[in-house]
């Protein structure tokens, strides 16, 4: 994978710039010293081309928030304990509602940082946003109980949830009956995917209504940019000068956003397990629905691998489940409920072996008509992927959303490559039927740093292919990225890999990345 990634960014960025300069990146694939050119990363002056290169400099805030324990909060948001080892605080901060109206309204932005006791007090955090895959918050709790933990020894790791969704002031506008339509996507027996588009649309264009009046005249300001305008609420509360950023799943469209509006302020720019920016909804689908297929596909394998009770063919096992969830016989259990439970349980969830065989366990009861473990999962998944406020931002930013009437052409064309996930990916289309859509983010043209990519083969959310639009993206940056691979199973590389841990605690530091440009981690 990495070798495809690193091959269309080269390519891409040697398009948009001249020759001479950029002719000499190469998809480097040998372990070992770069054997390019020193090609110059940072901030450097022109006349000091012989000068040590350097990376813009990051500082600890000036003016912080007002943090607080919040253990108990976190334990009644994601029924979760604090990891040990690991200290966490929680704040809240006003922003406008409207962007570009600082005279408005206001909303509430939640905010978590993460820190262990060999954190130096002085060191600039790192600011995670996920965007609308999870709320940042929860992500960064599953760093701080991963491999990535490592990261917090250096410096503080500082969540901003998307607005709406997580610790912050949360969005709700549907009535329960839509919930419950949309998190099913209506399946139920007899119904095909022409049926269950319909039924969805309808429930979808009466949320939008709804949902459309509780926030007006601001329903379109739960988006990608205005994220990022909250991001940059919080540096200049801070009044520091640049900040490092890692977008992980989505998140990195908002820290591509962000990097648009504000070059001069970004610091550092890590895109961890990224999407497309601004991609159309068709192409964005497709790629989540052979992703979220493959993450299952591996996860069965590992499960079998672990001696689970899904057995030899454990894929075979699941999409029986699908289909029962699909036909209404599972106990009240849906399709889409199965998927978005297993895909967050191997997003977030422990998938030592132990957790393999657990989970595995939970497929298996379900397929002997016992589900009871299983919705413990489709439970956790919906609290955290199933909310008001996630609906309204992703509905938000689809763009060029397809049709009802498509639906099932999509669906069949897409089961070729995705048999398991094509019906309720392109089901999913249907819950943002009737909604409003903001203008497209603008790409960033320049960038005073190079950016770090890390991309998981097994992304269970987003799928990795979609990445590749990256290319075009980064081309008039004129960069250099260095991107990481990983082979592994779970959301966020950075939160799973000690290996590209390592890595991103090397770019944190003074000195540019040096070595490959393009590196992998094992799983």
């Amino acid at each position: 994978m990495p070798s495809t990634l690193r091959a269309r960014l080269t390519a891409a960025l040697v398009t948009a710039t001249a020759l001479a300069t950029v002719g000499a990146i190469t998809a480097g694939c040998s372990v070992g010293p770069d054997t390019g050119p020193n090609i110059v990363r940072g901030d450097q002056p022109d006349d000091a081309q012989n000068a040590k290169p350097v990376q813009p400099e990051l500082s600890a805030p000036k003016n912080d928030l007002n943090w607080r324990s919040c253990d108990s909060s976190i334990s009644k948001a994601y029924d979760l304990t604090v990891p040990d080892g690991v200290i966490v605080q929680c704040a809240k901060y006003e922003v406008p509602v409207n962007p570009d109206d600082s005279s408005g309204d206001t909303v509430s932005i939640g905010a978590m940082k993460a820190t262990t006791k060999a954190t130096p007090r002085d060191a600039p955090p790192l600011v995670l946003t996920s965007g609308t895959d999870l709320p940042s918050s929860r992500t960064l709790l599953a760093l701080a109980d991963g491999e990535g933990k490592i990261v917090l020894d250096r410096q503080p790791v500082v969540a901003v949830d998307f607005r709406g969704t997580g610790l912050g002031a949360t969005v709700d506008c549907l009535t329960s009956a839509q919930r419950d339509v949309l998190s099913t996507s209506a399946a139920g027996p007899g119904r095909d995917v022409a049926a269950r588009a319909t039924a969805v649309g309808t429930a979808a264009r009466a949320a939008a209504d709804l949902c459309s009046d509780t926030l007006s005249p601001d329903q379109l300001n739960y988006s990608i940019t205005a994220a990022a305008s909250d991001i940059e609420a919080l540096r200049s509360r801070w009044d520091v000068d640049r900040i490092a950023l890692v977008g992980v799943g989505a998140g990195s469209s908002v820290a591509l956003s962000y990097a648009a509006a504000h070059h001069d302020q970004v610091g550092r720019l890590i895109l961890d397990s990224p999407t497309g920016y601004a991609t159309p909804a068709r192409e964005a689908t497709a790629a989540r629905a052979r992703g979220v297929q493959k993450s299952l596909t591996t996860f069965a394998q590992r499960c079998a691998g672990a001696g689970c009770a899904l057995g030899a063919d454990g894929a075979a096992m699941l999409n029986r489940v699908v289909d029962a969830g699909a036909a209404g016989d599972l106990g009240g259990v849906s399709d889409s409920e199965v998927i978005d439970a297993v895909s967050t349980a191997i997003a977030i969830g422990d998938m030592s072996q132990s957790g393999l065989r657990k989970l595995g366990s939970a497929i298996a009861d379900a397929d002997r008509g016992d589900v009871a473990a299983l919705k413990a999962y489709v439970k956790a998944a919906a609290a955290v992927r199933g909310t008001d406020g996630r609906l309204v931002g992703v509905c938000n930013d689809l763009r060029g959303r397809p049709g009802l009437q498509e639906l099932p052409g999509l669906a069949k064309d897409w089961s070729a490559d995705a048999p398991m996930t094509a019906p309720t990916a392109a089901l999913s289309l249907a819950s943002c039927d009737g909604w409003g859509s903001t203008d497209a983010p603008i790409a960033p043209d320049r960038l005073p740093v190079d950016p770090l990519i890390l991309v998981g083969a097994n992304d269970p959310f987003n799928g990795s292919t979609v990445v590749d639009t990256l290319a075009q993206t980064l081309a008039p940056t004129k960069t250099n990225p260095t991107a990481v691979g990983w082979d592994g199973l779970g959301f966020s590389v950075l939160a799973h890999s000690t290996c590209a841990a390592d890595v991103v605690r090397d770019y944190m530091g003074d000195a540019p990345l040096t070595g490959p440009t393009e590196r992998s981690c094992p799983a």
